[in-house]
This record gives C-alpha cells, structure tokens and sequence, in this order.
C-alpha cells in the first residue's frame, strides 16, 4: 500500500509539472505581452470574454490534470484492494456525505460571504464606487495590475521598492502606516476571509467533495517536505524586494484578478503556477496557503494581533479532529497540553477545527478576549444527525 502510495505522488506531481509546463508555453502569444502593456477592455461582453481567455485555458488545463492524476490514482489502487476500499470509505462514496459530522453554521456562512463579497470589492471596487483609495494598501491581492480595485496593493510596493521611493513622502508614510496597521489589526485572518486565491482554493476543494473524491491526507513529514518551497518561496519574494525583480510574473493571482476585471495580462510563470495551485488545491484543502510567501510574511505577527485561537486542555479528550479537519496541518492545537492560546504563523482563522471539535469549548475563537466562535458538543452531534438523516434518505 505505502509503495502503490509513494509512487501514485511521484507520478502526480510529475503530471502536474508537466501540464504546468505546457501551460507556461501556451502563453507565448503576443497578444498577451507585458510589453504591450496592460490594456482595459470596453469593448463589449465579446471582448471581456477574451480578457477572461487566460484564467479559462488555466482551468481547462487544470481540469485535465486533475482528470489524469485521479485516473492515475485509480490504476495503483486497483493492484491494492485494501488501499482501494480505503480510499473508497475515506471519499464517502458509498453514502455520498463528507467527512466530518458537523454542518454548515452560521461562523462558516460569514467567512463565505466575507470571501465572496471581499473578491468582488478587490476586483471591481473602484469601478463600483468611482474612486480609487490610493492610501488604503491591503497586504495582498487588490492587485496593482488590476486598475479596477479598491485599494492598492501593498505586495507591488514590497516587490518595487524602486517604485515605492518614486512616491512623495506623504503617500509613502500612508502606505507603511496603512499596510502595518491592517497587519497588525488583522494578521493572517485575511487569508480565511478575504483572499481571493482563498476563495478559489475553498471552491476547487467543496467540488472535490461534492464529486465524492479522495483528496490526500498530509502527513507531519508531507508538511515538513512542503517547508522548503515555501522558505524558496519567501526568499525570492524577499531578494525581490531589493534587486528591483517583478514577483507579480510569479504570483498566481495575476491569472485571477485581472482578467476577471477585464484586463489583458502576460501569464508567463504565474499561468504556470496557477494549473499548480487549482490542481494541488483540489486534493489537499488551501495548498497554495502553505507555502504561499505574503502568507507566512503576513503570520509572523500572530503574536501581537487582537485574533487568538484558545484552546482549553482540560476539555479535551485529544481525540485529533482539530487536526485533521486544520487546511494548515498545524500539528500543535492537538498536541498542546498545557499553553492556552494555539495561535501560530500559520493559522488562517478559518474555524475548521473548532467546527470539528466535539468538545464544549475545547477550542475557541475571540477577538480581544471576546468569543467569536467555539466549540460545541451540542451543535456537532446536531450537525451528524441531520446529515445521517439525509443520508438514510438517499
């Protein structure tokens, strides 16, 4: 089973570099030049079609590759029926529920709709309220390549310092002042509840569910594996800053926001990297978010932000939900056993483990020592209820 195991990833993660690198071909065309510039579309819902070419060739390759890596998987565990009816209990497919008992609540309802509403302002803000809030900077993701946000993107300033220093003095204490204070005020709950590339990454992960199929359970070694692209990643994003580079040919974002506000763009590398992101982010929940450089940038001030994830020892009965239903694989809200706060560099705030902690309030949420959101035995038994009913039904 391990063996079938370890060659089903190697052979996946070679597809995926492969469709990867045809998509990275696939974009020498002219017309998506960065030299020609960055050129508005009003030409009519035809010609936003065509600003939306690259986002839709990136999820029709992505598609492709997912199609192959699952039927690649099918071929290795049909030599192990034991792995076989694994993954067939692990996906759900003989009842069709997910894993978990827990429902839908209203803290889960909020972060979709904060997501969803957040993506819309960072895409079409300016255009909708007809200004442009030059001095309000988001960390990441109001895009600078994307004329239509807003509010200016702060990972443009960090990756162009030459431009940055091009400012009057005035707008760049704005800009430190603004991009610090959201930090520190927010830290990384904008990944949970803001980032577009988070919204994608939940929806790329409900379909997988949705369809019934196995996604892949990362062990503590697969997530120590995962740390070294992400500190390549940090770093370049880091030299970047200061050799005067454009980290914007690599971020995968640039394949998002832009075209869906109508922009044509060069998707070079960051094409590339997006077919990596949706396929990864299909079997493994916010993969990008694990290795993504602004991410962990963005977390090392968890120390000092209003948001904290509580957690009380002697309610739990270490059962392990919390980490397996964490996108982050942060090990150490299930082994902790004597600090009351949990709140790492990585945590998104995205509630899952609360959501799936069976214990009363085993793990919390608060802002400013005010309970946001928390565990409760009553709503989870609730939730699996209902869902087995459903399932009955079916």
């Amino acid at each position: 089973m391990m063996k079938n195991k370890k060659t089903y990833l190697l052979t996946m993660i070679v597809t995926c570099l492969v469709i990867g690198f045809a998509s990275y071909f696939a974009w020498k065309i002219e017309f998506f030049e960065y030299t020609s510039g960055l050129e508005n579309i009003t030409g009519g819902p035809i010609s936003y079609i065509i600003a939306l070419l690259p986002f839709l060739v990136i999820s029709i390759l992505s598609a492709a590759g997912i199609t192959l890596c699952i039927y690649i998987r099918k071929y290795y565990i049909k030599k192990d029926y034991v792995a076989g009816k694994f993954c067939e209990e692990r996906a759900g497919r003989r009842t069709g529920r997910r894993i978990g008992g827990r429902q839908a609540d209203k803290f889960t309802l909020i972060r979709w709709v904060s997501m969803i509403s957040s993506t819309i302002l960072l895409i079409f803000g300016a255009r909708m309220f007809g200004t442009w809030f030059s001095s309000i900077d988001l960390p990441v993701l109001s895009c600078a390549i994307d004329g239509e946000q807003l509010g200016e993107s702060g990972c443009y300033y960090l990756t162009h310092l030459s431009d940055l220093f091009t400012l009057p003095w005035k707008e760049i204490i704005m800009f430190l002042l603004s991009l610090f204070g959201f930090l520190l005020l927010f830290g990384r709950i904008f990944c949970g509840f803001v980032c577009p590339m988070g919204l994608l990454q939940d929806i790329v992960h409900s379909i997988r569910q949705g369809l019934g199929i196995e996604g892949i359970s990362l062990n503590e070694k697969l997530y120590q594996g995962l740390k070294p692209v992400k500190w390549f990643l940090v770093i370049v994003f880091l030299c970047l800053c200061f050799v005067g580079g454009n980290f914007c040919n690599f971020c995968p974002a640039v394949s998002l926001t832009p075209a869906f506000a109508g922009f044509k763009v060069s998707l070079f590398v960051s094409g590339f990297i997006m077919v990596m992101v949706i396929v990864g982010s299909f079997f493994k929940r916010r993969f990008w978010c694990t290795i993504c450089p602004m991410g962990y940038l963005m977390g090392l001030v968890y120390k000092i932000t209003p948001f904290r994830l509580k957690k009380d020892c002697q309610s739990c009965t270490e059962c392990g939900a919390c980490y397996e239903a964490c996108p982050m694989g942060i090990k150490s809200i299930y082994t902790e056993r004597e600090n009351e706060d949990v709140t790492t560099t990585d945590c998104i705030m995205c509630g899952e483990c609360i959501k799936k902690c069976p214990e009363n309030n085993a793990l919390s949420l608060k802002f400013a020592g005010k309970d946001l959101y928390k565990a409760s035995r009553k709503s989870f038994m609730f939730g699996y209820k209902e869902m087995e009913k459903k399932n009955e039904h079916k």
